[in-house]
Formats: structure tokens, sequence, C-alpha cells
């Protein structure tokens, strides 16, 4: 895929260290209680913490419907940054089958808390764009409860 295709980005700010934040993103124990926009829930998470290692998200909708997400990581930087691959499968037509890319950067700030910036790349069709940013918002209202 082009590396030129719009990308999405999110910044959001969390009371929690960094260790905390990048440990939300990589325990599949921690993961299982955030990762899953809206009503849904992370059903089964896991990580194999390596460059190349698959994580693998399966997801349960209110409506009963599964949805897979998985990917490798490519950047692993403790409390820094995390760079993996995003594959959705599921009832969802226009996510599924493509593999984009998601870069989390996470930058201490004074005080205690944390800057997480997400950038959701590689994603050519705009009503993909939008649906992933409506759904991550929830996700880190979710992730927010979580780090408290």
């Amino acid at each position: 895929m082009i590396e030129t295709e719009p990308e999405l980005v999110l910044v959001r700010v969390f009371r929690a260290s960094a260790e905390a934040l990048y440990r939300a993103w990589t325990d599949p124990a921690v993961l299982q209680r955030w990762l899953a926009p809206g009503p849904c829930l992370v059903e089964h998470a896991q990580t194999d913490l390596r460059v190349g290692g698959l994580f693998e998200l399966r997801t349960l909708g209110p409506d009963g419907e599964r949805h897979r997400i998985s990917g490798r990581y490519q950047t692993l930087e403790p409390a820094r940054r995390i760079v993996k691959s995003w594959v959705y499968e599921g009832p969802l037509d226009l996510m599924r089958g493509v593999e984009t890319l998601l870069r989390i950067d996470i930058s201490p700030l004074e005080g205690g808390s944390t800057e997480l910036r997400l950038t959701h790349g590689r994603i050519a069709r705009s009503d993909v764009r939008a649906a992933y940013q409506e759904d991550w918002p929830s996700c880190f209202d979710k992730l927010a409860q979580v780090l408290h």
C-alpha cells in the first residue's frame, strides 16, 4: 500500500504513566478491558511482544456478531512507541481484509499525565477513515477508566 494515503490522527491525554499506557496496549489482560468500540466486548486478546510477533483480538458486538483484528508488530519501544499492522476480519464489509497501519506514540507530560498520539494510516477510503474516527474515541473512554 502507498504510504501517502491519508492518516487519521487522534491525540488524548491520560492521567497515567507512560509505562501504564504502554502496558495497556501490550498486556492481553488489560487489552481485554478496553480495546473494543462502544458496547462491544473483547472476548480474547493475545500478544507476542517482539518485532514480527502477532497480536489478535476477538470481539463480540451487542448484536452477537463476532469481529477479529490481527496484525504484526513492527516497532516496540517500551513506554514510547508501538507500530503494528491492523487487519479487520468480520461482518463489516467496508473494513474487512484491508491492512492498515497503527502507530501509537506515548509522551510523558509534567504532573504524571501522558499524551497518546494514535496515527491510523494506510486507510485509502474516506468511509473507512470515518468509521475508525468514530470508534477510537469510545475505546479511549474505556481506556481512561481502566487506567484509573
